[in-house]
């Protein structure tokens, strides 16, 4: 009786032990997706962001999408089409970055574009930002006592995405892939960012294949939604990192659940002020990038958001 019992520990002791190093081998052979979040800007038209969601729409995805007011303004009913389709809005300050602000003046801003956003898509409004992705203390504190629940900013540890939650405020700050380019300094992982820093479509598709190499734990891949959206070279790009099997592309709600924020004084908190391509020096002016076939887009003046 003592025998058989000591075969049946040692049997289940042999199962535990090949059936965990099964699940290891399995994981080191097929290591977890990056948690990938697209993010849509927009202030010049609308048309970037309609072929977006057409694309997006087939792959059954959404973005989180960052808007200045005109647009919201101009195109009211698209933005809540795409709020009612799970899209997350956030709206962004005009004018200028908001570093540095006084509170009064950060206060009408913010309140003005939430409501804004908040009338368009009769949702609230939780995610904020300005150009740059700039904030600062105030914005924090205005955003924490208008029941803004995240501010954008500029990223702060290279390809990987972050989340702090400052203990001081309930708000929380969404730090965005962040990467360098030759001698210009560092920026979002985005078209405009490096297409404003003299790059082309095959430099975007360098940096991007590079930051997935990596595999970051999570990341933003951003599109100037009138640039990526609507250039075709440029567009190529997205759509093979949209069907890459290397990153599991999420909505903005499912992107922040598989995460966990980085709880923090907000002094300990890093912030990434560095913004060097605010006179842009393309290779390619935006007027000479071929369109996407069938898209029917006008020349727009890039602003560097």
């Amino acid at each position: 009786m003592k025998k058989i019992i000591t075969i049946l520990i040692i049997s289940v002791i042999v199962i535990l032990f090949v059936s965990g190093g099964i699940f290891i081998w399995q994981r080191l052979k097929t290591p977890e997706k990056i948690n990938g979040l697209m993010m849509l800007i927009e202030s010049e038209k609308i048309d970037g962001v309609l072929h977006w969601e057409e694309e997006l729409d087939k792959r059954g995805l959404s973005a989180l999408i960052m808007v200045k007011q005109n647009i919201l303004e101009q195109y009211p009913e698209d933005f809540k089409r795409l709020a009612q389709k799970g899209y997350e809005i956030a709206g962004s300050v005009s004018g200028d970055p908001v570093w540095d602000k006084p509170y009064e003046y950060q206060y009408e801003q913010i309140k003005k574009v939430q409501e804004l956003v908040e009338n368009i898509t009769e949702k609230p409004m939780r995610v904020l930002s300005s150009r740059y992705f700039a904030y600062d203390q105030t914005t924090l504190r205005v955003a924490n006592e208008l029941g803004i629940e995240y501010v954008l900013a500029r990223g702060t540890a290279g390809e990987k995405a972050i989340v702090y939650a400052p203990k001081e405020y309930n708000v929380k700050i969404i730090s965005v892939s962040n990467i360098p380019f030759e001698e210009m300094g560092t920026g979002s992982l985005c078209d405009y960012s490096l297409w404003a820093r003299g790059a082309d479509a095959n430099d975007f598709a360098t940096v991007l294949n590079g930051c997935i190499d990596k595999k970051p734990t999570n990341m933003i891949l951003v599109s100037h939604a009138y640039l990526g959206g609507t250039r075709l070279t440029w567009w190529n790009v997205y759509e093979k990192a949209l069907n890459s099997g290397n990153v599991y592309w999420k909505t903005f709600n499912d992107w922040m659940e598989t995460l966990t924020p980085l709880v923090m004084d907000n002094k300990d908190i890093p912030v990434n002020r560095e913004v060097k391509y605010e006179i842009p020096t393309p290779k390619v002016p935006l007027e000479e990038l071929e369109l996407i076939p069938d898209l029917n887009s006008e020349t727009m003046e890039p602003i560097c958001y």
